[in-house]
């Protein structure tokens, strides 16, 4: 470790990355969805409701709350509050057999967890120094993805009562609420060492107007010759993460009812096991050919080889095929999209305005996360009696969202390899 970094704070702050992942993997990629469509009787549509409606409450708050935490210089507090939103939300839902509290609690658990996102990477640059923010970025998501790990095993042992097969003695198998609150208690536990962290103050800008002109904004992006390839990434940003919110928010439903998968005898979370362990290779995979190659170049790759996965997943439902062959392209495809989408965009933009337009950034993500949700709910809702293929209609759908994000960056100039100074991370 670097004598600039401080150890125990980066560990700390990394050791957060892997909490909220963990909650995001068991309770918003797999679990709750289940309980809800399959254990409570609700349909598609009435869960997509639920977290589109959050993920809009985020999209209009977090750039009000952001600035907030800028005008008062910190950010710990506010990471605080939200952490312990979503964790207390998220554990409450073990102990209700009510699917209208239990939305209402995952709601309020989710917007928790976005938003504690804002003032998660608002810390990076007061824990590192410019030149280390992608390598102390990395170690951040490398303990991310250790924390999706944990959760597929944690996961795995309250559903099923068995990791990989062999029984835990001291477990019993609970479904899918059962998996709620061990998960919850374990992001409290890993947001702990964050929590006693001593934060460096970040100067406070309460003369500065945090509010964006959307007007002018859009019309730069229209007009300015130097930013048109900004708006194309990010208008295509928004359409492919709505195809992979969309279906990462849905997959576990997906490969429970067409492929067959089940959470109770633990295939379905052998198949998100190889996801995650194959996101792991992806994301180092993708950001070598990135600085080998143009972070373009390989994040078209990238969007290739998901369509690639997800197209193989509308028409191939062989078990074996889906976990062996299908689910690690996926998981390859999931490694690489924000490891090659930040340089790409900390390229197309000045250097002095890459902060607003990663707010940006992320603002087309939140609003991708309330469109494909609904869309995947009212196409089953629409096909309902029709089976699978309803599933797999719903899935063919973000595919076209996903190509329609593909061929608009293609349109994005190529600005070439990236350069020595690392760019801002999310």
């Amino acid at each position: 470790m670097s004598k600039r970094l401080n150890g125990s704070t980066v560990t700390a702050w990394a050791l957060y990355d892997f909490a909220s992942t963990a909650f995001y993997m068991n309770f918003v990629s797999t679990y709750f969805a289940l309980w809800v469509i399959k254990d409570q009787g609700a349909d598609d549509l009435t869960y997509g409701l639920a977290k589109s409606l959050s993920m809009l409450a985020v999209a209009i708050v977090s750039p009000k709350i952001g600035a907030m935490s800028d005008a008062a210089g910190t950010r710990k507090p506010f990471i605080i509050v939200c952490t312990l939103g979503y964790v207390v939300g998220g554990a409450a839902i073990a102990f209700t057999d009510n699917v209208w509290v239990g939305l209402v609690l995952f709601g309020l658990a989710n917007i928790g967890l976005q938003l504690s996102g804002v003032f998660y990477n608002a810390m990076l640059p007061a824990i590192a120094p410019p030149d280390l923010m992608g390598r102390v970025s990395g170690i951040g998501r490398a303990i991310g993805y250790v924390g999706s790990l944990t959760a597929v095993i944690l996961g795995m042992a309250y559903a099923t009562g068995q990791v990989l097969g062999h029984p835990v003695p001291w477990i019993s198998a609970g479904g899918s609420q059962a998996v709620f609150l061990p998960t919850a208690l374990l992001a409290l536990v890993a947001s702990f060492p964050l929590f006693l962290m001593r934060e460096t103050p970040v100067p406070s800008n309460e003369q500065t107007s945090h509010k964006v002109s959307w007007r002018k904004l859009l019309g730069e992006l229209r007009h300015d010759p130097a930013l048109r390839g900004a708006g194309f990434f990010l208008l295509g940003s928004f359409f492919f993460f709505d195809t992979i919110n969309t279906i990462r928010d849905f997959m576990s439903v997906y490969l429970v009812r067409v492929v067959g998968l089940s959470e109770t005898d633990g295939s379905l979370q052998g198949f998100l096991l190889v996801v995650v362990l194959c996101s792991l290779v992806g994301a180092l995979l993708w950001g070598f050919l990135a600085d080998k190659f143009t972070p373009k170049k390989a994040l078209v790759g990238v969007l290739g080889t998901m369509f690639v996965g997800f197209g193989g997943l509308v028409v191939i439902h062989d078990q074996v095929l889906v976990k062996q062959v299908l689910g690690p392209i996926l998981g390859l495809a999931f490694g690489g999209v924000l490891v090659t989408s930040r340089p790409l965009l900390a390229q197309l933009v000045p250097e002095d305005r890459r902060g607003e337009f990663f707010g940006v950034f992320i603002l087309c993500n939140d609003f991708a996360a309330i469109l494909g949700p609904v869309t995947w709910g009212v196409v089953v809702k629409a096909l309902a009696g029709t089976g699978a293929f309803a599933y797999q209609a719903a899935l063919a759908t973000q595919l076209v969202f996903l190509v329609i994000g593909l061929l608009l960056v293609l349109k994005v100039r190529d600005p070439g390899r990236p350069g020595p100074v690392q760019p801002i991370a999310l």
